[in-house]
């Protein structure tokens, strides 16, 4: 799966609802281990992305980073062009945080059909 997908809100929503289901043992303990392998990726792409703000971020006269009202990191024009850029480049890497078979959910599982679409690179026919 691309790291892009792991990162999105929306596949979030969408793992955490399958989570809650009530899936098989088996299943449920394969779906933790993803989970857990998601959260150790989306940690690095924080932890990378950070330091990329901390590298590229505009500085106070203190060194620190200049930042809004929102806590948004300020970036100079060209900074700016050379974050989005480094940041689509990590984007696009493929992370490896395993699969589940559809016939794996169960009976009782519930997903809609937009669950099932944004979850696409997660369960397998």
């Amino acid at each position: 799966m691309k790291l892009s997908k792991l990162v999105d809100p929306q596949y979030q929503a969408a793992l955490a609802k399958l989570a809650a289901q009530d899936l098989p043992l088996r299943t449920a303990f394969k779906l933790r281990g993803i989970i857990k392998l998601g959260k150790d990726e989306l940690a690095k792409y924080e932890e990378v992305r950070g330091e990329a703000l901390k590298r590229l971020g505009d500085k106070k006269e203190d060194g620190s980073l200049d930042v809004d009202e929102k806590g948004s990191v300020r970036l100079s024009q060209e900074n700016m062009s050379l974050f989005v850029e480094e940041l689509n480049a990590l984007l696009v890497l493929d992370v490896n945080v395993g699969v589940i078979k559809l016939s794996e959910l169960g009976e009782k599982a519930s997903l809609t059909a937009n669950d099932l679409m944004i979850l696409d690179s997660l369960i397998t026919d």
